[in-house]
């Protein structure tokens, strides 16, 4: 069976995190390329970075919020995105943080806390996104 090179070199790292309370999920609302989307607080991982520290300057970055990651919940590898249809390599941590979240006015997202079966019911979602809040549920029960 021939492997599409595309999936056999990780591409555009990623790395996200799925922070869970009281009942609701925190998601980040963005346009993505043409498209609007929700998405949890994350984003690229930069050289000399490890996707935990990714995540965690990610989340200060998008919320002000200093998280703990918990564990990695899913590495689906690389991906063809719906949104831009280009490549990318996600990684979903759990993580745990206190306070609310403050954008910052340069940050194009949207941060509010979501039902996370209207958030795995939504077409505003990616599959990776959604597998990796069942893992998560799973585990913070």
């Amino acid at each position: 069976m021939k492997v599409d090179p595309i999936m056999r070199n990780p591409q555009n790292y990623r790395a996200y995190g799925i922070l869970l309370r009281d009942g609701q999920v925190m998601i980040a609302a963005e346009w993505i390329g043409p498209v609007f989307a929700w998405k949890y607080p994350g984003g690229g991982i930069e050289a000399g970075e490890t996707a935990e520290q990714a995540v965690r300057r990610e989340f200060i970055e998008e919320t002000g919020i200093a998280v703990r990651v918990v564990t990695e919940l899913h590495d689906p590898g690389t991906k063809i995105s719906p949104w831009t249809q280009k490549p990318y390599t996600p990684i979903y941590f759990l993580v745990e943080g206190d306070g609310e979240p403050v954008v910052p006015e340069h940050e194009p997202v949207e941060i509010s806390f979501k039902n996370p079966e209207d958030f795995l019911a939504s077409d505003l979602v990616a599959g990776p996104e959604k597998l990796a809040l069942r893992k998560a549920l799973e585990k913070h029960t």
